[in-house]
């Protein structure tokens, strides 16, 4: 009898009594401990999803600085909120904040105006250079070296003031209306070969630079610059708008 009660013992399963240094005892402590930092864990992952959706629901501030084609003088007072510039900021939905730095007649000449805007806005998340029409006046050869050197120093500056990573979009002069010019149809065709040369050029610029490039060469229907040739009407400002918008988005979108 003794001898079956040994072997009944002996073929029971013993417990495993090692235990195994590179598993931890799952204690009650433990589990409480490691259940805390899941919490913690999740706790973090949601605060991190919530603030990239409140930054991603702020609208990016993105400064364009041009000429009077940006400005939107030429159209008519009441028509002056369908300037290209107000256009994609209304089309954005909320998500682009469009500050116009256009002034009438500006050439690419103007790096002390490019510093002074500078110092009215203390940061941006993007920049929009859009010159070269006012500059196309000069169908000399010392035109595009000029405004190329110009735009550089520009995007030199801005990047000092707003950061070394910031995003630029060059934007390359529009057509003309070579019917419809003013004191320059007699230039018409050399003006027209020049503002080819200058978008070309800004867009080597801007390969060179880190930049994006986008031309409006080609973008404003004649029909649009029955005016003088050179500004367009709402039509054509919402044509440079379509063009304006993927390429402006592009450059926020991180």
């Amino acid at each position: 009898m003794a001898m079956k009660r040994a072997r009944s013992y002996l073929r029971r399963e013993k417990p495993n009594v090692y235990h195994n240094p590179m598993k931890p005892i799952a204690t009650p402590g433990l589990r409480q401990f490691q259940s805390g930092t899941r919490k913690v864990r999740d706790a973090l992952l949601m605060f991190t999803m919530a603030a990239s959706l409140l930054a991603a629901a702020e609208p990016r501030t993105v400064v364009v600085f041009g000429d009077s084609i940006t400005q939107g003088g030429a159209l008519p007072k009441n028509d002056r909120t369908n300037a290209w510039v107000n256009v994609v900021e209304r089309t954005s939905q909320g998500r682009l904040k469009m500050v116009n730095e256009g002034k009438g007649g500006r050439p690419t000449d103007s790096v002390k105006e490019f510093d002074a805007m500078l110092v009215c806005h203390p940061r941006a998340d993007a920049l929009v250079i859009a010159l070269g029409t006012n500059d196309s006046r000069d169908t000399t050869d010392k035109c595009v070296p000029k405004a190329v050197a110009n735009i550089q120093a520009m995007i030199a500056r801005a990047r000092k003031a707003w950061g070394e990573k910031l995003p630029v979009l060059l934007v390359g002069p529009p057509n003309i209306n070579k019917s419809a010019l003013g004191p320059t149809k007699p230039i018409a065709n050399e003006r027209e070969a020049k503002l080819r040369e200058l978008g070309e050029a800004f867009a080597r610029l801007a390969k060179d630079q880190r930049c994006e490039y986008g031309t409006l060469f080609g973008v404003v229907p004649e029909s649009s610059m029955t005016k003088d040739g050179v500004h367009p009407d709402s039509a054509g400002n919402a044509a440079i708008a379509s063009a304006m918008l993927p390429k402006i988005r592009a450059i926020v979108t991180p």
